[in-house]
């Protein structure tokens, strides 16, 4: 439940600091030291919600009730007593439910930051500016702030025969819910028997804290106990041992590396002056000399006679730029020249150069470190699906001829609808996922991922860091800080970031893999100007050649097409079914007799 402004970024993804245990209730974490936190502040709140009076019970559950703890349990109670009240008719009691609910909220529980050091490990790391080493190993971001929550919710359900009676029925339950001991007498009406007879009491509880004393009066079966655990409850809420560090989580404030202060003195990165050529959006333009000129700046004698800088000392290049004499570059010699003022026709650009601004220093820095995060992400997902592949390869070839066409049991964790989910046999997963019979398409995906690094990963990674510049291979840190990674053209290939993709060898990006089926564009053994060379190979070629070659790939891709047709899609039945589990039902003769007939297609060309 995530409502607070402040609150953003929740991802407990590699995006998270990976350092922090969410699950521990507490800031623990292996790149920074918590030494000492700030005591948070706290809501109390008691509803009790009447549906004896409730014109409308959807309006009722979307109110307070919806940021309840005890949510789905009451509207499945409620849906259940409603079905059950519309089944028997109206010659029996009706049943009701009323809802009491007590909630603590604590805003925030917060780390000192100035008494929260980096670990030696992150020190070590920001120390040699290893940035790319530290953003992998302690995430982009970390929790500044942690918000809990307890709550006591309590459910009564009885049965009246008449809506007056269940409704001052539910008034005496109130009072008695807020420990009142006015109108002593409710407990012994006699009109009110046949209610607490059928008196129903089901109490949740969430973020309790370990406090042994009175535990026992969480359990009630009487009104008076009822009373008792409230009791309990607020004491367990508000004087429990380190009440600061108990409750449900149920919002985090998650921030940034770069607004960490211990993170800003450990790498020094805003003490770093970094001087960029300025964009050319910002270096200011020759204007008109007088207001009545309609005409555009052409580095011509007679149109430059019409326009000046508006600082008397600067000059214009050829494109009508302004800028100091020294910042004026003729890229024909690549020197700087001096320039007169009063010349006639500019042969010259202006290439002034200013300092990086702080906040864009910030800025690129806090990128840089999430994109890198994607990125080994995206190497992970990549690797382990590879992994799973071959697992699963090796698990369906396991079985015997005999189970070919058994029925495969769907995994757990998929969600879909079951009624409009076909049967997948045994057979059908050995030909989507290794369709010749041996092993080649966990070789083939193998290929393209050693591709994806060397084409996509790697460049990418020297961009950030200016590897790729000048004439040292040596990396420059300050040049992960003066550049974000879309200003690199090796990064910005966006589609080289989503699953299932593999490097197109025209250099673009990313193309749709193999694993994706038939529909996966074919390779072009025409166009190999963007692959993997093999450095293997020295020949009397003028050419290098690619370590796969492509007429090899086009082969693999349409042989197991063939074997596919038009329908099958291996990481869908691999998402689906691995590791493979298979059920008692087997499939119809007829099909049986389709899937021999289809795999004896399945041979090489």
């Amino acid at each position: 439940m995530i409502s607070d402004d402040q609150v953003r970024n929740l991802n407990v993804s590699p995006m998270l600091g990976r350092g922090y245990s969410v699950g521990t209730n507490s800031f623990q974490s292996t790149c920074l030291k918590v030494n000492e936190t700030i005591s948070p502040s706290y809501n109390y709140d008691y509803v009790f919600t009447d549906f004896t009076r409730s014109k409308d019970i959807e309006v009722e559950l979307s109110g307070k009730l919806a940021k309840s703890f005890g949510y789905s349990e009451i509207k499945t109670e409620i849906s259940m007593e409603s079905k059950r009240n519309s089944n028997f008719g109206t010659e029996n009691a009706d049943t009701f439910i009323v809802v009491g609910t007590m909630r603590i909220e604590r805003y925030y529980s917060t780390i000192k930051e100035e008494s929260s050091p980096m670990s030696k490990d992150a020190e070590a790391l920001l120390d040699n500016q290893d940035y790319i080493g530290f953003f992998k190993f302690c995430g982009t971001n970390f929790i500044r702030s942690i918000r809990r929550a307890q709550e006591i919710t309590t459910i009564f359900k009885f049965q009246s025969v008449s809506m007056n009676m269940a409704q001052e029925f539910a008034d005496g339950l109130k009072l008695k819910g807020v420990g009142s001991t006015i109108n002593n007498s409710f407990d012994s009406r006699s009109k009110h028997l046949s209610s607490f007879d059928s008196l129903e009491i089901k109490i949740l509880g969430y973020g309790l804290g370990l406090n042994h004393e009175g535990s026992s009066a969480l359990v009630s079966t009487s009104l008076d106990q009822y009373s008792n655990v409230m009791d309990f409850a607020f004491k367990s809420f508000t004087q429990a041992e380190d009440n600061g560090n108990v409750g449900m989580i149920y919002a985090l404030e998650v921030l940034p590396w770069v607004d960490n202060t211990a993170f800003q003195s450990t790498s020094k990165f805003l003490d770093e002056d970094i001087v960029l050529p300025l964009q050319r959006s910002l270096i200011p333009k020759a204007r008109a000399i007088y207001h009545d000129y309609t005409g555009g700046f052409e580095n011509t004698i007679v149109t430059r006679l019409e326009f000046e800088c508006k600082n008397s000392l600067y000059h214009m290049d050829k494109y009508g730029y302004c800028c100091d004499k020294k910042d004026l570059f003729n890229k024909a010699k690549e020197q700087y020249e001096k320039e007169e003022l009063d010349i006639a026709i500019s042969n010259r650009s202006c290439r002034p150069n200013s300092k990086l601004d702080k906040s864009a220093i910030r800025n690129n820095m806090s990128n840089n470190g999430e994109f890198i995060t994607r990125l080994d992400t995206v190497i992970r997902h990549r690797t382990h699906q590879l992994l799973s592949l071959e697992k699963c390869v090796a698990s369906v070839n396991s079985f015997p001829e005999r189970f070919d066409y058994y029925i495969l049991k769907s995994q757990d964790s998929v969600k879909y609808d079951a009624k409009i989910e076909s049967n997948f046999t045994v057979k059908e997963l050995k030909m989507a996922l290794d369709p010749l019979n041996d092993y080649s398409l966990v070789k083939h995906m193998g290929k393209e991922l050693d591709e994806f690094i060397e084409m996509f990963y790697e460049p990418c990674i020297a961009a950030l860091f200016g590897a790729n510049i000048g004439f040292s291979p040596d990396t420059e840190p300050k040049y992960f800080m003066a550049y974000g990674w879309m200003s690199h053209n090796a990064c910005s290939k966006l589609s080289c970031l989503n699953d299932n993709t593999r490097w197109n060898r025209d250099g673009s990006g990313c193309i749709a893999s193999i694993i994706t089926g038939s529909k996966a564009p074919l390779y072009d053994s025409t166009s190999d100007e963007e692959c993997k060379k093999d450095d293997e190979v020295y020949s009397d070629d003028e050419f290098e050649v690619c370590k796969y070659k492509s007429a090899d790939l086009e082969i693999f891709q349409n042989d197991v097409n063939v074997c596919w047709g038009t329908q099958t899609v291996p990481y869908y039945l691999m998402e689906h079914f691995c590791m493979p589990e298979i059920t008692g039902a087997m499939v119809s003769e007829d099909i049986q007799v389709e899937l021999e007939s289809k795999a004896t297609q399945c041979i090489r060309s």
